[in-house]
């Protein structure tokens, strides 16, 4: 079996959707961004902080194509999606789930939280333009979308099972 990939915008939910799934399938975990903080032996902000976003993004393309073998659930950050090398192995992939829900729904979510750099360093409105820069890009590397606005977590993993059971 391939890993299954979840894939969006940061705060639409890949971690605790990953979680439950992994429960309701029996498979391992795996969060990207805790990934790398083990190997860097450092939170994300301060990889960002001390090393720049291109270093993180790097660091990210590693960590995904070392993981490819893995029989296990992958929560990726938000921002893998960023290189296309990432967008074409994603899409190479059966199982590549793209969550997303509306921006203010998310912003509900993000607004205030410390420990993600680029809501820290960026406006309401500068993260609406990431979110809408960004979608088509989940898009091309994914082979599934739910919508996640409005549903519990147990709905949400509802609608993704048929498509791992088939």
């Amino acid at each position: 079996m391939k890993p299954i990939f979840f894939i969006g915008f940061m705060g639409v939910g890949k971690t605790t959707i990953g979680k439950r799934l992994g429960g309701v399938l029996d498979l391992p975990v795996i969060d990207m961004d805790q990934y790398i903080e083990r190997i860097e032996k450092k939170a994300i902000k301060d990889i960002f902080l001390q090393h720049g976003e291109s270093y993180f993004r790097d660091l990210e393309t590693k960590v995904l194509f070392e993981l490819q073998s893995e029989e296990a659930i992958i929560t990726t950050g938000g921002g893998v999606v960023e290189k296309k090398a990432n967008r074409d192995f994603l899409k190479q992939n059966d199982s590549v789930f793209h969550l997303t829900c509306t921006f203010d729904a998310l912003w509900e979510r993000l607004e205030g939280d410390e420990n993600r750099p680029l809501v820290l360093n960026n406006s309401k409105d500068k993260l609406l333009g990431l979110f809408e820069r960004r979608f088509p890009l989940y898009e091309e590397g994914s082979s599934v979308t739910i919508h996640t606005d409005h549903k519990s977590v147990d709905n949400v993993v509802q609608a993704i099972v048929p498509y791992i059971k088939s």
